[in-house]
């Protein structure tokens, strides 16, 4: 992963005109462009005294693959961050991880949809995803409730 969009915008061969003419029919499909954004705003806001580095979690058994974009220690839990480039309705992998790893509370899924919370799964809009770094569960419950 770069941790410059501008590069992997480069290396990708986008064309940046229809960013501007067309943002959400774009950025839908660019998911790696989307990971990367995010992934670049978890360093960037992540705690300077502490080594930081970007961790991920997949499980590949048999008929029964999985993902999660990100791991975010937060307050002391590990906490499951999903990246998705449009709305984002399907989380299975988010789902799975939860209910294998009991002592993570709470998922975060970051998408181009509005604040919501489902369950335990809290949805944050793109603009919003370095404020979950600094503020834990309290700020992520804020943002869902500040509409």
């Amino acid at each position: 992963m770069f941790f410059d969009v501008s590069i992997t915008q480069q290396l990708l061969g986008l064309d940046l005109k229809g960013w501007f003419l067309h943002p959400e029919e774009k950025f839908i499909s660019q998911g790696a462009l989307v990971e990367s954004f995010i992934g670049q705003e978890m360093m960037a806001y992540a705690s300077p005294n502490s080594r930081n580095t970007l961790f991920y979690w997949q499980r590949e058994a048999r008929g029964s693959e999985a993902e999660i974009d990100y791991l975010a220690i937060i307050k002391g839990k590990i906490i499951p961050i999903e990246v998705k480039a449009g709305k984002g309705t399907t989380l299975k992998s988010l789902h799975s991880f939860l209910l294998s790893h009991p002592k993570s509370p709470y998922g975060i899924k970051i998408s181009l949809a509005d604040r919501s919370q489902f369950e335990n799964i809290f949805s944050i809009p793109l603009y919003a995803a370095f404020e979950i770094v600094e503020g834990g569960k309290e700020r992520v419950l804020s943002l869902i409730h500040e509409k």
